[in-house]
This record gives structure tokens, sequence and C-alpha cells, in this order.
């Protein structure tokens, strides 16, 4: 679990690091750095010790962080794609992209056809999660709803 921690520390790391790569500040980078470090925690937790299938681990991370994203856009005020894509960045399967082409180079074509397809299943898998959520949140008006059954008001 202490491994699981610590490469969640570094998934925020990663995800604050692309922010300032593309100027984004203050809270949205913090905001951005938490999604990355939920998303890579839900995919260590559910494919460690869960025993979800990859791809069934990644649309579980995307669906946690997307989540926290949209909620985290509508409570702070900011569009809810920066913080999406900081976070998305931590759970890009570039290592199965990278496998795919280095197979087809020495011309294992079964373990490069092996490899395509666990990366396109991860990419499709988090696309998925973040068009699931996404969908949903543009039908939900998350104020309107804090405001009528908990007496929030998030505009003041």
């Amino acid at each position: 679990m202490g491994r699981i921690l610590l490469e969640t520390v570094a998934a925020f790391g990663v995800a604050v690091g692309f922010g300032i790569l593309f100027n984004i500040k203050g809270k949205t980078l913090l905001v951005s750095g938490i999604g990355g470090a939920i998303g890579w925690f839900v995919y260590k937790v559910t494919g460690n010790y869960m025993n979800f299938s990859e791809g069934a681990a990644f649309f579980t991370a995307g669906i946690m962080f997307s989540v926290y994203c949209e909620v985290s856009a509508r409570v702070f005020m900011i569009p809810a794609t920066i913080p999406s894509a900081c976070a998305l960045i931590v759970l890009v399967p570039g290592y199965g992209v990278y496998r795919t082409i280095y197979e087809f180079i020495l011309k294992n074509y079964r373990e490069a056809g092996m490899a395509l397809t666990e990366t396109l299943t991860v990419a499709g898998a988090l696309a998925l999660s973040l068009v699931f959520v996404t969908s949903i949140f543009r039908n939900f008006n998350l104020t309107k709803f804090l405001r009528e059954k908990f007496n929030i008001n998030l505009r003041n």
C-alpha cells in the first residue's frame, strides 16, 4: 500500500507539472493535481486489490476523476476541461503505444496486436468514462440541486 501512496503523490506531481507546462495557475492547478492523484489511486486499487481487468480499472478511474473534475469545476467556477485534461494525462496509455510500435518494428506481429488491443481497450475505457460523466453533468444542475436540497448557495 505504501508504493501505491507514493505513486499517487507522483501522479499528483505529474498532473501539476502538466498544468504548469500549459500555464495553469492557482486553485485550478491544485484541483488538476488532485484529480490526477484520484485517478491513479483508483486505478491502482481497483487493479491490484479488487482484481478488475485493466480496461475496467481504467474505466473506474476515469469515472472517479471525471466526477471530481466536474464537481470541482462547478464549485470553483472553472472550465471542467482544464482539470480533466491534466488529470487524464496521468492515465494515458503511452507505454502501450510504445510497446505496440516496438513490437511492430521487431516484426513480432502477434505481440504487437495484443499490445494494440490492450492499448485501444484502455483508451476506449478512458474516453467512454469521460463521455459518460460529462453527458450526465451537462444534464444536471449542481448549483440548483444543492440550493433546493441542502440550502447551499455556491454563487456567493
